[in-house]
């Protein structure tokens, strides 16, 4: 089961990589890349760029990442 969040209103306009760093975990960039490359990271059931702009209400699923 993914971890599902919400955007809220703090985050709309926001770059998808920032949103993750302030609010999961400050991973490297190239670790960040990876993820979205492996489909781990989803906003709306979709894959997507870390350079995505969040939209407030967007839908975020992480899949099961783990150090």
């Amino acid at each position: 089961m993914p971890k599902s969040y919400t955007v809220d209103d703090d985050y709309n306009d926001s770059r998808l990589d920032k949103w993750f760093k302030n609010k999961i975990i400050n991973l490297p960039q190239a670790l960040f890349e990876k993820l979205l490359r492996q489909n781990k990271i989803k906003v709306n059931k979709k894959k997507i760029k870390s350079s995505y702009r969040l939209q407030t209400g967007d839908l975020i699923e992480i899949y099961n990442i783990s150090k």
